[in-house]
C-alpha cells in the first residue's frame, strides 16, 4: 500500500482490509507519518504530533486484528482533532497567541472520548484561526495553514488544518467544529465532505446551542459511520440528543435549489456552474428538484455577525494587557465595538436572529432537502482572513443560517474551477434527518464522481 492507495480508500474499505489482514494498521500508520513528513512543512496543518504513541497503538491494533478481536469500529484508524477539541495531554490554544503557552488537556471532550472508545488513534491536532472567528487558516498561534490544491490559496476555516491535512492524504477523518460554517467552509476549499449535524446530535463541550462538532472526510460515504460513532446523548452536553434513524429512503424526496439567498456577496459564475451540475445529478436520485427564488426579506447574516463579535470580545476581555497585544489587529477591529454593548443592544440582535431562524425553517415548508453553494466564491488568498476585512465571516451566507436554526448540513465536492480549485455544494436536511442526509450526500457524490472520475488528491502540495 502507498499513500495514493490509502487516500482513495473509504473507511469501510480500510476496516475490511484490516479485518481480512490484507492491510496492517502499522503499515497505514507508517505511511501516514511519512506523508506528514512530506507535506506538513508546506501546508502547516498539524501540531502536537504523536508519532511514537501512534505507532505503538497501531502495533497493538495489529495484534488485536490477528486475534480477531478489534477494539472498536475505528480500531487502528488514524484520525486528527481540532485545536479546540480537548484531549488529555494535548495542548489547546484556540488558535490564538493571546492564550500564551496554551492549556494542557486534563480531560477528553465528548468527541475525543468517543474516538478513543471506538479504538481510533489520534495522531495530532489540527490548526485553526484565532478564536475560530475567521473562515480562514490565518492564526497568530499556528501561522498560516495553506491549501495543498495550491499553496497560495486559503484552506478555509475555522477547521483549517483539518481541511488541508485530509486533502493532502493525512489521516482518514478529522473532528472539526462548526459555529458559522467551520467544517463546511474548509471542506469546500479543500475538496472534502463534512457534516454539521443537527444541533446536539454530536455532543461537544462546552455545551452550545449553535456550535457543533462534526466529522470531515475525503469521502461522503464515511459520514454516516462517523456520525454514529461520535453521536448520541452525553451527560456533559445538555443539548445532546440521540442519533435518529432514517424514516425511509430519499427517492421520493423534494429538493429546493437556492442559487442565492438575496443577501451577502454575489455568487461567482464558477460556483453556479458546479451547483447546476449537482442539481442535474440530484435530478437522477430524487423525485423532484426545483429552483427557488431568494427566500429572505432581510440580510439575516448581520445579526449573526453581531453574535460572533460578542463571542470574540468575551474571549478577549479577560486576558491580561500583555496577552491582549497578541491579538491580530484586524480581528480586534472587527469585534471591539461589542465592548460597549448594553443589554438592549444585545437583545436587538437576538430578536433579529430569531427572525432569521424562523425564515430559515420556512425553507422546508415545501422541501425535504435544500441544495445551495457552500460559499459565494471559490477561494481567496491564503494570507487573508476572509472576503471582507471588516467582516471576516461575511462569506458564510449559505452556512451560518443553519447553525442558528439547528438543521443538519453536508458539504461535498461538486467539482473544480478552471484553476483546478475545488468547489463545494451544500445539502441541508430537516432537523433530525441526519442519517438520510448523509445517505443522499453519499449517493450524490458517487453520481458526480462516476461522471468526473475519482479525485486526484494533492498528495504533493501544489504551488
Amino acid at each position: 500500500m502507498n499513500i495514493q492507495d490509502l487516500s482513495q480508500m473509504t473507511l469501510a474499505a480500510l476496516r475490511e482490509g484490516y479485518a481480512a489482514r490484507r492491510i496492517s494498521p502499522v503499515e497505514v500508520m507508517e505511511r501516514t507519518f511519512a506523508q506528514i513528513d512530506a507535506a506538513n512543512g508546506a501546508i502547516n496543518a498539524l501540531y502536537d504530533l504523536r508519532r511514537d504513541e501512534s505507532l505503538a497503538a497501531a502495533k497493538d491494533a495489529a495484534q488485536r486484528f490477528k486475534r480477531g478481536t478489534p477494539a472498536g469500529a475505528l480500531d487502528g484508524i488514524p484520525v486528527t482533532i481540532k485545536d479546540s477539541v480537548n484531549a488529555v495531554g494535548m495542548t489547546w490554544h484556540h488558535g490564538a497567541r493571546l492564550h500564551g503557552a496554551g492549556v494542557k488537556g486534563a480531560s477528553d471532550a465528548p468527541p475525543t472520548a468517543k474516538l478513543k472508545a471506538a479504538g481510533a488513534i489520534i495522531i495530532a491536532k489540527t490548526t485553526m484561526p484565532d478564536f475560530g472567528l475567521s473562515g480562514s487558516g490565518v492564526s497568530s498561534c499556528h501561522g498560516i495553514a495553506r491549501n495543498p490544491w495550491g499553496l497560495a490559496w486559503n484552506t478555509g476555516g475555522s477547521s483549517a488544518g483539518a481541511g488541508a491535512s485530509l486533502a493532502a492524504g493525512i489521516g482518514v477523518m478529522s473532528v472539526g467544529s462548526d459555529i458559522a460554517g467551520s467544517v463546511r467552509l474548509p471542506a469546500s476549499h479543500c475538496g472534502l465532505a463534512a457534516l454539521k449535524p443537527t444541533q446536539g446530535m454530536i455532543p461537544h463541550t462546552p455545551a452550545s446551542d449553535v456550535r457543533s462538532a462534526g466529522p470531515m472526510t475525503r469521502h461522503a460515504a464515511d459520514l454516516e459511520a462517523h456520525l454514529r460513532i461520535l453521536g448520541g446523548v452525553h451527560q456533559e452536553d445538555r443539548f445532546s440528543v440521540p442519533v435518529v434513524e432514517a424514516s425511509g429512503g430519499f427517492e421520493a424526496a423534494r429538493v429546493a435549489v437556492y442559487r442565492d439567498f438575496g443577501f451577502g456577496p454575489p455568487v461567482e459564475p464558477a460556483v453556479i456552474a458546479v451547483l447546476e451540475a449537482a442539481e442535474r445529478a440530484l435530478g437522477e436520485l430524487v423525485a423532484e428538484v426545483s429552483c427557488k427564488d431568494a427566500a429572505f426579506d432581510h440580510d439575516i447574516y448581520l445579526a449573526i455577525d453581531d453574535l460572533l463579535k460578542l463571542r470574540g470580545w468575551r474571549e478577549y476581555a479577560p486576558a491580561s494587557a500583555v496577552l491582549r497585544q497578541e491579538i491580530p489587529a484586524g480581528l480586534l477591529n472587527w469585534f471591539k465595538e461589542a465592548e460597549h454593548w448594553n443589554g438592549d443592544r444585545i437583545a436587538l440582535f437576538e430578536r433579529e436572529i430569531a427572525r432569521g431562524v424562523l425564515q430559515t425553517a420556512q425553507l422546508f415548508d415545501e422541501a425535504d432537502f435544500l441544495l445551495t453553494p457552500v460559499m459565494p466564491v471559490v477561494n481567496f488568498p491564503a494570507e487573508e482572513c476572509g472576503l471582507d476585512p471588516a467582516m471576516p465571516l461575511r462569506h458564510c451566507t449559505f452556512t451560518a443560517p443553519f447553525n442558528q436554526s439547528g438543521h443538519p448540513a453536508v458539504s461535498l465536492c461538486g467539482g473544480f474551477d478552471a484553476r483546478g480549485l475545488p468547489v463545494g455544494v451544500q445539502l441541508v436536511g430537516r432537523r433530525f434527518d441526519d442519517v438520510r442526509l448523509c445517505r443522499l450526500a453519499t449517493a450524490l457524490e458517487a453520481r458526480m464522481r462516476a461522471a468526473a472520475g475519482a479525485i486526484d488528491w494533492p498528495l504533493e502540495p501544489r504551488h
